[in-house]
């Protein structure tokens, strides 16, 4: 049996993906106002604001591609059906297709390290 290792995207070929899903607490987002002021991204843990005034979603983690900070995912891993389920995927700008396919794909990643299914909605 293969051995996954620690994190998605740490084997030998993820290394050289140029798109990842950094956590909020990422010393890249951390401090908000840096993040806006450096990247022009704009960005807020909305996990205790009232559902109906989220943007994002309850724990969107930031898009990295390549050196720039390109949207928010707003997935959920429901344990219980054994899904990861992408509520949305928000775009700060446009995505070329060949970022939204390497988005897909990092969400492919995701979903089989955490081995669960992949659900959009």
């Amino acid at each position: 049996m293969a051995r996954r290792s620690r994190r998605p995207g740490r084997g030998r070929r993820g290394l050289c993906r140029t798109l990842r899903l950094p956590l909020p607490f990422d010393r890249l987002v951390h401090d908000r106002e840096r993040a806006l002021d450096l990247f022009d991204f704009e960005y807020v843990l909305e996990m205790y604001k009232p559902a109906a005034s989220r943007r994002w979603g309850y724990f969107a983690l930031p898009v990295l591609h390549g050196d720039r900070l390109i949207g928010k995912l707003d997935a959920k891993a429901d344990r219980k059906a054994g899904v990861l389920r992408v509520h949305a995927l928000h775009e700060d700008v446009p995505w070329e297709p060949e970022v939204g396919d390497a988005v897909e794909a990092e969400l492919v990643t995701l979903a089989d390290w955490l081995g669960m299914g992949l659900v959009r909605g």
